[in-house]
């Protein structure tokens, strides 16, 4: 039985002798300050210390590492709010320092668990110690009256930020428009204005005398056309009157032209003139009545007198002056008299 027992411790050397040896991996973990206030920050230091064998198969178990754009991680009762890490790669194994910054809002003793990392699948996990945090409450003066939270307060606005994007935008469109028809018709007007200074306004009368003699000379009476005859007649003398006495005739009727000729003082005694062609006109036009060729003729020239009687009444001349530009107003009697 002696014999066995060692046998058996014999077998038991040889298997520790020949089993690998555990990897030399060290994990510590370290505060700046144990005792901080309520809401301060502080930094929490772990080093890790890897041979180079296994730093492509070791594991870190359960770090607080924030991802790019989180602000935060909550790690047992601590607030994460940094974390970056450093590598020191040496001859036989590495070091790595990782970094974190915590903030706790809870007064009282906080007990953070050891950093974990697994060197290989199937391996012992290896721990780092333990690291214990104090967190004192901030002091609050009791003279200092403690003003309880102001509500959520209503941004200022004015009037037109209740009206719709939409109706600035329709109102943008209408200014534009309106803008674009005041600029067409003022360019319109001024060049109808400089056109009418390119062109030399005709008188009224000179006008009208200049057409009733193109009237004549086109004989539409003796060719059987009284009616345009009547039509180009009535309306020389409706321009005219609109022209020279600024009466609407275009617009009126024949009634309507004699009675407007009868109460304007400088028409009253040819009003009748007038009345007589148009009575004549409207009997070829709308009764269809052939006038005779005499009716024409005397149509005509009472169309002409009326023309000619009611035309305005030329400028005085200017009076003759002396060498030294004085009006020379002596009589002629007196004149004979001197020489």
């Amino acid at each position: 039985m002696k014999a066995l027992r060692q046998i058996l411790a014999s077998c038991a050397l040889c298997a520790t002798l020949a089993a690998p040896a555990a990897p030399v991996i060290t994990v510590t973990a370290a505060l700046d300050s144990a005792v901080v206030v309520m809401g301060d920050r502080n930094r929490l230091h772990v080093s890790v210390n890897i041979p180079n064998s296994y730093a492509s198969s070791a594991q870190l178990v359960d770090f607080p590492m924030l991802t790019p754009g989180q602000e935060y991680l909550e790690y047992n009762g601590v607030d994460v709010v940094a974390s970056d890490s450093t590598i020191t790669a040496g001859t036989d194994s590495r070091n790595v320092d990782f970094n974190f910054t915590i903030q706790a809002f809870d007064p009282g003793t906080l007990t953070l668990p050891p950093f974990a990392v697994l060197p290989a699948p199937g391996s012992d996990t290896v721990f780092s110690n333990v690291v214990t945090l104090k967190v004192l409450p901030v002091e609050v003066d009791s003279l200092q009256t403690i003003n309880p939270m102001a509500s959520v307060a209503a941004p200022l606005s004015r009037w037109y930020d209740y009206i719709p994007t939409w109706v600035w935008w329709a109102l943008a469109i209408l200014a534009l428009a309106a803008a674009c028809i005041y600029l067409y018709t003022l360019l319109r007007h001024r060049s109808e204005e400089a056109e009418q200074r390119r062109t030399p306004v005709v008188p009224p009368y000179e006008l009208a005398i200049s057409r009733l003699n193109i009237l004549r000379s086109r004989n539409l009476p003796e060719t059987g056309h009284e009616k345009e005859y009547y039509t180009e007649l009535v309306d020389i003398l409706r321009q005219y009157l609109q022209g020279r006495f600024g009466i609407n005739a275009m617009e009126m009727t024949s009634t309507q032209i004699v009675k407007a000729l009868r109460s304007n003082p400088d028409t009253r005694m040819t009003a009748d003139m007038m009345r007589s062609v148009l009575s004549i006109a409207d009997f070829v036009k709308f009764a269809k009545v052939r006038p005779l060729p005499d009716d024409n003729i005397k149509a005509f020239a009472r169309a002409q007198d009326f023309v000619e009687q009611t035309k305005p009444a030329p400028e005085p001349q200017p009076a003759e002056s002396d060498a030294t530009g004085k009006a020379d107003t002596t009589p002629i009697k007196n004149k004979k008299d001197t020489k």
